[in-house]
């Protein structure tokens, strides 16, 4: 076989073997087989499936400063825990700077006592006389009835403006909603706890597990 012949064989089988790669494998009854997993290059193991961007029930917390979609952050989450009509003490202060809306300068509020209106595991509805912008994180320092006060984090979503009558005219207040980010497991289990009270107490007055004497 001369030069010209073995570089002509060499190129045909070259061509084959490309063809052979790009064609789906059948098995003996001419019926397409499932494709092998892929490995890595260390252990032969087969590789993981991507993981979902978020898990049901996690949350991120971004930190300070991080710019969050517009449209993700001030979405209001669905309910699905139980509320609780509760008036508890309340001190909100807010953690993420604050700009004027007149001169455009930077600042941080400073705390405020307010009251809540609901609460869930979640979430609460609060009372406030000067709201935090929506997406701002906030500081939840919560008197709750039978527990010591409770620190959590938690992020506006949505603030409505209500009018109260009084003697001289009406008085203009913000209802807001916070959704709890999370906090200290010690601070989260007093939550829980406090509302598993309230929540028995709401629904059975004389159950032995409410209590905690009302919700003020």
């Amino acid at each position: 076989m001369t030069a010209g012949e073995r570089r002509s064989a060499s190129a045909s089988r070259l061509k084959r073997a490309r063809t052979r790669s790009e064609e789906p494998d059948e098995d003996a009854e001419g019926a397409m087989k499932e494709p092998k997993p892929l490995r890595d290059e260390i252990g032969g193991t087969p590789l993981a499936p991507e993981s979902p961007a978020s898990a049901p029930g996690w949350r991120r917390i971004p930190l300070a400063g991080a710019r969050v979609g517009a449209a993700r952050a001030n979405e209001p989450q669905r309910r699905t825990d139980t509320r609780i009509h509760a008036d508890l003490r309340l001190e909100l202060t807010p953690i993420d700077a604050s700009r004027d809306g007149a001169t455009g300068q930077v600042f941080f509020a400073t705390s405020a006592d307010e009251r809540t209106r609901n609460l869930s595991r979640r979430g609460m509805c609060v009372r406030c006389e000067r709201p935090p912008a929506i997406g701002t994180r906030v500081l939840l320092q919560l008197r709750l009835p039978g527990e010591s006060s409770v620190d959590v984090i938690g992020r506006t979503r949505w603030t409505r403006v209500e009018f109260e009558p009084g003697e001289y005219g009406s008085r203009a207040f913000a209802l807001v909603g916070i959704e709890i980010l999370g906090g200290a497991p010690r601070s989260l289990a007093r939550y829980d706890r406090a509302l598993g009270q309230m929540l028995a107490l709401e629904e059975d007055p004389n159950s032995p597990v409410a209590s905690v004497g009302g919700h003020r």
